[in-house]
């Protein structure tokens, strides 16, 4: 039977077996990382400075590719981290990158212009460029930010939390005239004024008498491949309606003034019934100067289901619109807008063609073009087009369960290793051996 000092010998033995053991152990782990990079795990800050470069160049891919990204890696730079995987290297990313799209349409008018559409983070700050440097920064609502601009430009880009977007209008458009229907009377004569002011050209049928109309420009046939969009004014209207429905079916554009809306013949268009001015309404359209907010207002009623109201005063549908096949129909409530022109202060007169403009651009039946223009490369969704090649963002918790796996049994490896040799060495300095 052995001895207490012989038990310690044994033991103090096997306590520098383990610590010779585990030694070896680390020694045979920290050989095989360096000749077999395939579960080597890679763990880096941004994909800059030749990084996917040396990844690339490894005798076998990095079984495993973790990258902190602060900005959102460029087309090229995405398309490298894919073929990463694709080569069989399980790539993943982690950062606060603000998913974020920008597109841009050209506006349809004869002034032309671009309508940037942004879509970003409620509440985010967004610096919209173009090729000469910043124009505007903008606030996301809900799911985004739209800003009208008068230039054309060929590169635009949006900002945000460390995404950039990048693009251009990809298109021209092809106008064709207004027509303007209505009775003879101020409010056709400023329209069709307003309208030619804004560089529109336009063709009226003005309605004198019953059966005794005037008309401006040729009598053409109402179809897209003439006009670009027909306002009908009042009863005026109600002989064309057929005309107009069909003009509208196959993509043509309405703007309806609250006395054509109220037409029984125009009711297959119209996005809801035509109410009646009130008499507040009318009174301070009586009373000093004249702006669109004053004018008297016919609220528009009963939407029908699929249409959306576009702008409200007071509580009441201003301005609705729908659409009935290809084609959208514009109606408003607003009374004698050619009152605002002539009683308004100053600017009035231009303010009235704009605000008309925007009606009609709004509606506007407008070829596309594809522009033959050489444009700078674009990235329109960068954070979409990261998602697309490599997966979604890697979530702390995946994390954590990534860097476990590799150092949980080096971590008790480690303390195997100090309890061993902490031990051995007591014991022996308890029984004062050297």
């Amino acid at each position: 039977m052995l001895s207490r000092a012989e038990m310690r010998v044994r033991l103090e033995q096997a306590l520098r077996g383990i610590v010779i053991v585990v030694l070896a152990v680390m020694l045979w782990q920290s050989l095989r990382e360096q000749t077999d990079s395939g579960g080597q795990l890679v763990n880096a800050r941004g994909v800059g400075g030749g990084a996917l470069a040396t990844w690339s160049k490894m005798a076998k891919a990095p079984g495993r590719i973790y990258v902190q990204l602060d900005s959102a890696p460029t087309p090229v730079e995405r398309s490298w981290l894919g073929a990463l995987a694709g080569a069989g290297s399980s790539v993943m990313w982690s950062g606060e990158l603000a998913p974020m799209m920008i597109d841009a349409q050209p506006v349809a008018s004869p002034a032309g212009g671009t309508n940037v559409l942004v879509a970003a983070p409620g509440g985010s700050s967004v610096v919209v460029s173009d090729d000469v440097g910043p124009i505007d920064t903008v606030r996301a609502q809900s799911v985004g930010a739209m800003l009208a601009l008068s230039s054309e430009p060929d590169l635009l880009t949006a900002r945000a939390k460390g995404s950039i977007a990048s693009t251009g209008p990809r298109n021209s458009v092809v106008l064709h005239k207004v027509l303007v229907i209505g009775d003879a009377g101020w409010e056709s004569k400023f329209v069709v004024a307003a309208l030619e002011e804004e560089g529109w050209r336009v063709d009226a049928f003005i309605r004198l008498a019953p059966g005794v109309d005037v008309t401006q420009g040729s009598a053409a046939p109402i179809d897209t491949s003439r006009y670009s969009a027909v306002i009908a004014l009042d009863g005026a209207a109600s002989p064309y309606a057929n005309r107009i429905l069909e003009f509208v079916r196959t993509g043509g554009g309405v703007v309806l003034a609250p006395q054509a809306a109220a037409l029984d013949a125009i009711a297959p268009l119209r996005a809801g019934a035509a109410g009646r001015a009130t008499s507040e309404s009318r009174a301070s359209q009586a009373s000093g100067s004249l702006s669109l907010a004053t004018l008297a207002l016919a609220p528009i009623t009963s939407l029908k289901s699929d249409a959306v109201p576009v702008e409200k005063r007071a509580g009441v549908t201003a301005i609705a619109a729908r659409r009935i096949n290809a084609g959208r129909v514009l109606q408003f409530g607003y009374e004698d807008t050619w009152r605002w022109r002539m009683s308004g202060g100053e600017g009035a007169v231009r303010d009235h063609g704009i605000w008309w403009t925007s009606l009609v651009s709004s509606v506007a039946y407008a070829q596309r073009v594809p522009r033959t223009i050489a444009k700078a490369s674009t990235d329109a969704a960068p954070t979409i087009g990261l998602v697309a090649a490599i997966g979604p963002a890697t979530s702390a918790s995946g994390l954590l369960n990534l860097l476990g796996k590799r150092s949980g049994w080096m971590v008790w490896l480690i303390v195997l290793l100090a309890l061993g040799l902490v031990g051995e060495v007591a014991s022996r300095r308890l029984r004062g051996a050297p």
